[in-house]
């Protein structure tokens, strides 16, 4: 596994915990092909580590993500329908490796979590959101759609169609744990200690129980 990252960083703590940080702060952690490579390496490499029993995922900044670069992708020009399907399955790989982990995946959200974003966080396990996070998947509005469309799992098909067909993109972290978006909120600036703090209470316990489970 590497060590020098471009849109990454990676903390090991000691105790079982892999802290991987999106470390895009000036792009509101938009999340790129370079990001989305680093991070698929940690994870497809430290996902059968025995040392390593649980994940957090958080962003560095003032947000978690604001989703796929739309820069990114608009700079690539013209595609094909075989080019996109190879973006798509990449984007729906990406998410859902953190769904598909055979060990516990923590998201600790603050600030804007946007369209992938916001797919990426509640494919984990468990959700920590700070007070001031902002959900939304925007995609609609746009003329784009949802990649791994994980939310009516989440919340409902009620909740999920009135968010997905209206493009809404301001439901504040109270909303969020309403309707089941996130496991709990937290104070903000408190996202990341209370979702390392769930880790450990993970790793404390029996690890083939917790995988099996």
């Amino acid at each position: 596994m590497a060590t020098d990252y471009e849109t990454i960083r990676v903390e090991l703590t000691g105790d079982g915990i892999a802290h991987i940080v999106l470390n895009r702060p000036r792009v509101l952690n938009a999340i790129n092909t370079t990001l989305m490579g680093e991070v698929t390496g940690v994870v497809s490499a430290l996902q059968h580590d025995p040392a390593v029993r649980c994940f957090v995922l958080s962003g560095e900044g003032r947000a978690f993500s604001a989703g796929f670069d739309l820069k990114e992708s608009a700079a690539v020009g013209q595609r094909t329908i075989a080019d996109w399907r190879r973006v798509l399955e990449a984007d729906f790989d990406f998410i859902m490796q953190f769904w598909d982990c055979p060990k516990p995946t923590i998201s600790a959200i603050h600030g804007h979590c946007i369209g992938g974003g916001l797919e990426l966080a509640i494919a984990c396990d468990i959700a920590i959101a700070a007070e001031d996070a902002i959900f939304g998947e925007p995609e609609v509005r746009f003329g784009s759609g949802i990649v791994a469309l994980v939310l009516p799992w989440m919340i409902g098909p009620k909740h999920a169609k009135d968010m997905l067909r209206t493009g809404n993109d301001r439901v504040g972290a109270r909303r969020a744990a309403e309707i089941g978006l996130v496991t709990e909120t937290v104070p903000a600036g408190e996202h990341v200690a209370r979702a390392l703090g769930k880790a450990r209470e993970s790793v404390a316990a029996a690890p083939l129980s917790v995988e099996l489970t």
